[in-house]
């Protein structure tokens, strides 16, 4: 691998309802959009195994919705894909950005969630009146 591919990876290819496609790192501008769509999935992708069918039945339709960002095609395009055609290409964009994930994204989601791991949480029942 040259130095400019370790900077800026090439994409993959693969067809994908019958379509030939390149899966590429985000860019800048569908990083907002993606971002809010995957962030209530962002638990499951991070862990070493995903279960993708428990993700695609707790959070597909936020993961559909980052992929369609992703590839630049509409949801209803994904909507329409086999489900092994849809786990395919979710792994692959998943794949070519594990690195800004694993970089960039979950650092910053552990600094913004350690204030709430530390805080103690309020006890269970009802609170005594100050009298």
């Amino acid at each position: 691998m040259s130095d400019l591919e370790t900077l800026i990876p090439p994409g993959v290819e693969l067809v994908i309802g019958g379509e030939a496609l390149t899966i590429k790192p985000l860019k800048v501008g569908q990083l907002p959009a993606f971002l809010r769509a995957i962030a209530p999935a962002i638990q499951e992708l991070t862990s070493p195994e995903i279960d993708w069918l428990r993700l695609f039945g707790e959070r597909g339709d936020d993961l559909l919705s980052a992929i369609a960002i992703a590839v630049g095609r509409p949801r209803t395009w994904l909507d329409e894909l086999a489900a092994d055609d849809a786990i395919l290409l979710a792994a692959k964009v998943i794949e070519v950005n594990a690195d800004f994930f694993t970089r960039t994204v979950i650092p910053k989601l552990d600094r913004v969630f350690a204030p709430l791991n530390r805080a103690p949480l309020p006890a269970a029942g009802s609170t005594p009146s100050s009298s």
